[in-house]
């Protein structure tokens, strides 16, 4: 049980850090899951948690770099192979000795293999790190490659070159040669595990294929263990596990397609699970680094033993250190390829800062020098303290220098193209208006469209023109709540359609999207109106509840529909000349924008379907019209693809889109219960 209670824990803690990043999203996730983390640690026990680094790294890092290595440009990569190597091998053995060296002269007691150990866990850049950060930035796309490419193999040369000094601290001794032979044989072995496993699994698939015994679940069960396999075995035979899942990776996605049913639902299925599996485990291996950090400084903080100065002058000395030699190594690198290309190398400082401050560290450096025996970890609890000062320092670094040095990430023009597409099929299924005669399920179907553009529109705008848009609705809710109340005065709409227009200004107010205190403000009004409707039923008797069962006066007429449509025009005009009168405080844009939408709606007034289509909740019963929809958005992207107004890549991701929402409106076990039971007491 309390295995459950801990994992429930730990899925709320992901929920609240997701939530907490759509909420602010100036605070990056990760640093979100790091602080959560820590406070975690906090809460529990000393030491009541340890992490199991051999576990930690086949069920988290291994799948994790299984998928990079699955969604990875193998063919871009490779085309900056020189480099790639050079991170991997020269600038990870210079940073460790290089380290190694500074934290032995910063605290000579410790032994200079140690230290060596430290620099060693330190090297390695940690691709899921990166990945968090190119999330949220615009890295060049040679940047980004050359970064995978050192993220997905860099762990094998760093977890070697820390055995090495590991082996060197604790027997006294040192073989170059030895240390060359391991390396060799780690590398070597991966790759041949990852390709024997990924055989096996792609001759399983075939096999299954062959005998008419596959399905979705087995399929998927075969790739998701691939990796735990693969790294298992690995580690068996002491080769490298990190190389064996990326090779493993790497060649199940590279495969020849068969266009066929079983393997489309497969990787519709798969893709799906695997975002859910690497956003748990992408948010587990920050949750833990902000449990190891506290875990690991407390102790050492609290200890009158050490210097707490010289402590954080240490792990901001090394951390300096940790981007001095990757620059550096970085612009020699540059320097003598640009030397013979005959090119300027000022062209290439911007990348050059990127691949260095992008270099940041993660969980896997903490993971890694945990792998000292538990004796010399309880003898030496500094060397874990570096680490995780460093590795926590470095990750901040990257999360401060980046921004300036990359681009947020914008909207492209495909998306204002994607716009278009949707306008133009809002445009043709008006066109149908015309020749039919039931205009409700077309209408909720055109409604469907525009409440897409109008997402859309708004997911490419700031937070404030998105706290600006919410106010205007706010401002058009006032209007028509003082209009109604206005005209129930006055005598000119009855209780009927009082109620039902009612009814339509709280669907409107709950749709409003506000910020926490506006929230709680809103509840707090809303409970207010509860408690008066119930003090007004109590001394009146339940007079509302006996009116209900009246039907007759409970069904609208004719001229109940007459003054809703009057009262929704009178409206209308204040809220456009309120918005007009706004145009210089508001953008103009956001203004004209609202403004259409209003008399778009109140052009269909006249329709006899309008209290149905805007008022009352109707039985989403538009499944034809929603398929003529799709299929005129399909024709209106393979026409925008022709004419090269969107790219072709983009043109594949809006045809997933429609394939989803066409998929989710066929599903035949859609819940319409509340919609019947409505229905049936309209009807009774």
């Amino acid at each position: 049980m309390n295995l459950l209670f801990y994992l429930l824990v730990f899925l709320l803690v992901l929920i609240v850090s997701s939530t907490t990043n759509k909420l602010l999203p100036f605070l990056p996730m990760p640093l979100i899951q790091i602080l959560l983390g820590i406070g975690i640690g906090l809460c529990l026990p000393n030491n009541q948690y340890h992490l199991d680094t051999e576990l930690f790294l086949a069920l988290v890092i291994g799948p994790l770099l299984f998928r990079e290595a699955q969604e990875a440009d193998i063919t871009s990569i490779l085309k900056h192979w020189r480099i790639v190597l050079y991170l991997i091998f020269p600038v990870i053995f210079i940073s460790a000795l290089s380290m190694g060296g500074l934290a032995h002269v910063l605290w000579a007691s410790l032994p200079l293999a140690a230290c060596v150990a430290v620099g060693a866990a330190l090297g390695p850049t940690d691709l899921v790190a990166f990945a968090s950060l190119s999330q949220r930035f615009s890295f060049p796309k040679r940047v980004s490659n050359i970064l995978k490419g050192e993220g997905l193999l860099n762990d094998a040369s760093g977890l070697v070159a820390f055995r090495m000094a590991l082996i060197a601290w604790t027997t006294g001794t040192f073989s170059l040669t030895q240390a060359g032979s391991s390396l060799a044989i780690s590398i070597v072995g991966g790759f041949a595990v990852g390709l024997i496993t990924a055989l096996i699994n792609r001759f399983l698939h075939t096999f299954l294929l062959s005998v008419r015994a596959t399905d979705i679940a087995s399929e998927l069960l075969l790739e998701l263990s691939l990796p735990l396999l693969t790294f298992f075995i690995a580690e068996e035979i002491h080769v490298s596990g990190i190389i064996a899942v990326v090779v493993a990776g790497i060649l199940k996605a590279s495969r020849f397609k068969k266009i066929n049913l079983l393997e489309a639902q497969v990787d519709t299925v798969t893709e799906t699970v695997w975002q859910t599996v690497t956003f748990m485990l992408n948010g587990s291996v920050f949750v833990i680094l902000g449990m190891e950090l506290e875990m690991i400084a407390e102790p050492i903080l609290k200890s009158a033993f050490y210097n707490k100065v010289l402590l954080l002058l240490s792990v901001f000395l090394l951390t300096f250190l940790l981007f001095v030699i990757r620059f550096v190594m970085i612009y020699g690198f540059y320097a003598f390829r640009i030397k013979k290309l005959h090119k300027s190398l000022d062209k290439y400082v911007k990348d050059m800062l990127l691949l260095t401050f992008s270099g940041v560290k993660g969980t896997v450096s903490i993971a890694t020098i945990l792998l000292i025996p538990s004796n010399l970890e309880q003898e030496y609890p500094l060397l874990l303290f570096l680490v995780a000062g460093v590795t926590l320092v470095s990750f901040l670094t990257g999360l401060l220098v980046l921004p300036h040095l990359s681009e947020e990430k914008e909207p492209s023009k495909d998306q204002l193209m994607h716009i278009a597409i949707l306008n133009d099929v809002a445009m043709e299924l008006e066109k149908d208006l015309e020749n039919t005669k039931n205009k409700v399920p077309l209408y909720a179907a055109i409604d469907n469209y525009h409440g897409r553009i109008e997402n859309l529109i708004l997911s490419q705008e700031n937070k404030e023109i998105q706290e600006d848009w919410e106010a205007l609705k706010l401002l058009i809710l006032s209007v028509e709540s003082d209009g109604l109340e206005q005209a129930y005065e006055e005598g000119k709409i009855g209780d009927r359609a009082y109620r039902v227009y009612q009814r339509y200004l709280k669907n409107m107010e709950k749709n409003i999207k506000r910020n926490f205190a506006s929230r709680l403000t809103y509840y707090f009004l809303v409970s207010i109106r509860i408690l008066r409707f119930l003090l007004h039923e109590l001394l009146t008797f339940g007079k509302t509840f006996r009116s209900w069962k009246d039907k007759e006066k409970q069904r609208l007429l004719a001229i109940d529909y007459d003054q809703i449509a009057e009262l929704y025009l009178a409206n209308t005009e204040i809220i456009i000349e309120s918005l007009e009168n706004l145009k210089g405080i508001y953008k103009s844009s956001l203004i004209s924008f609202m403004q259409e939408s209003r008399l778009r709606e109140t052009s269909h007034i006249t329709s006899g379907a309008f209290v149905e289509r805007v008022i009352n909740r109707i039985k989403p019963n538009n499944i034809d019209e929603m398929l003529r929809g799709y299929y005129l958005e399909r024709k209106c992207i393979f026409e925008y693809e022709a004419q090269k107004l969107i790219s072709a890549q983009y043109a594949k991701k809006l045809r997933q889109n429609v394939n989803n929402l066409e998929t989710y409106s066929l599903k035949e076990s859609a819940n319409t219960l509340p919609y019947d039971m409505m229905e049936l007491v309209r009807r009774n």
